[in-house]
């Protein structure tokens, strides 16, 4: 896949070189001067159900890309607390045929930004996902560009059409880092979303 130019919104350089495509959300070195301090807040992702829990205040952009050969519109939200980045990325892949194609390609480009050998796949249990074959969670191990060793957890899931992808990347990914923004990934299934049309 390949990121296409960026559209016209404002895009904030810091997230946008740390996450340069989609399936690479935070795979890039952490900012740093970093605060230890995890101050969880919970963060609805505009245009969908989908609510995160973040300990930082994020950052907000969009980006088109191409995944799978699917071209999206991409939005993301991006922070890093106590060494860690974190991600959660949405976009509509329009047609559920293309869903579990883009959701492997998300996978797929994650194990590769971080130079991992390994492409696992486990169990996705996310109330409110859309069984498609290609949701699922994996651990990956790699290394950032400067050789440093980096963990990424990352999750690709979808609600009909639409496909997410929520990541957590470090050097180590302490269970304090990690647990509450597994457990805070939940869909809003009272949420009613605007009619496009």
């Amino acid at each position: 896949m390949s990121p296409k130019k960026h559209s016209d919104t404002p895009v904030d350089q810091r997230p946008a070189a740390l996450f340069r495509i989609f399936g690479g959300l935070a795979t890039a070195a952490a900012v740093a001067g970093c605060s230890p301090t995890f101050d969880w807040r919970s963060v609805p992702l505009p245009d969908s159900q989908l609510v995160t829990d973040l300990p930082c205040k994020p950052s907000r952009f969009q980006r088109d890309v191409v995944v799978a050969g699917v071209p999206l519109k991409l939005f993301m939200l991006s922070c890093e607390a106590g060494g860690v980045t974190y991600g959660v990325a949405s976009a509509d892949a329009g047609d559920p045929a293309r869903v579990d194609a883009v959701l492997l390609g998300l996978r797929v480009a994650a194990a590769a930004a971080i130079r991992s050998a390994e492409l696992p796949a486990g169990a996705l249990n996310l109330q409110g996902v859309t069984p498609f074959s290609g949701n699922s969670s994996a651990h990956l191990h790699g290394q950032r560009p400067d050789g440093e060793a980096v963990d990424e957890e990352i999750r690709v899931f979808a609600r009909g059409t639409r496909v997410f992808q929520a990541s957590a990347v470090g050097a180590s990914l302490p269970e304090a880092a990690l647990k509450p923004f597994v457990d805070g990934l939940r869909f809003d299934l009272e949420k009613r979303l605007a009619d496009p049309n």
